[in-house]
């Protein structure tokens, strides 16, 4: 499968790289640093944090947090773990299940976020991306792909995971609460979407 091909199948993950480039580049326009995020300007972009979100009932900044970031590696990190995501899933899921699998396990995952850390504001699109691969690891544990592919993704994903969970030990910035609601919230709309997939969609996993 040629690149030109494979990138037509992922529009959504392409859509939702774009929406997030484009938000940051507009915050650092605003006067956002390039390289570490501003507490009080991601607030008034649509930060999430409890006291405003919950607290004013202003309940958008669970959807508007999920497309700002506080700095360039936060957003570069989360765009690569996106692409990869979106490379290999959204074109067997099909782009309306990927983005309700995104919007949805993004919007838990912020809720569970400011619950967890009150007194912070949160941003970022980790979340959701850990829903997506939630949802990945899900799909893999059933029949819809062949064996070998099964296997072969089940040890990427758990690396994927074990090397996350060795970078939350060495950080204390990285909101495991949004990671682990996210991942798990995924899980669950895999295995609700394999009622609705075929063996025809797993035979559209990308091999290569």
């Amino acid at each position: 499968m040629d690149k030109r091909t494979r990138f037509k199948q992922m529009p959504v993950t392409l859509l939702l790289i774009a929406a997030n480039l484009l938000v940051y580049l507009l915050t650092v326009m605003a006067g956002m640093d390039l390289w570490w995020g501003n507490g009080e300007r991601l607030l008034h972009w649509g930060g999430n944090y409890w006291q405003l979100t919950v607290g004013h009932s202003q309940y958008w900044r669970l959807f508007t947090s999920m497309f700002l970031h506080a700095g360039w590696w936060h957003l570069l990190t989360n765009m690569l773990g996106l692409f990869i995501a979106g490379v290999f899933l959204e074109p067997v899921i099909r782009p309306f299940r990927f983005i309700l699998a995104y919007l949805i396990t993004g919007l838990i995952s912020d809720y569970a976020s400011i619950w967890f850390h009150r007194n912070m504001v949160g941003v970022g699109a980790s979340g959701a991306i850990f829903g997506i691969y939630g949802v990945f690891m899900a799909l893999l544990t059933t029949r819809l792909f062949p064996a070998a592919a099964r296997h072969n993704f089940l040890g990427y994903i758990s690396l994927f995971i074990l090397l996350n969970l060795l970078m939350a030990g060495f950080s204390q910035d990285i909101d495991n609460a949004a990671h682990l609601t996210g991942f798990l919230s995924g899980m669950l709309m895999g295995y609700a979407f394999y009622f609705t997939l075929n063996k025809a969609d797993g035979l559209r996993l990308p091999h290569r």
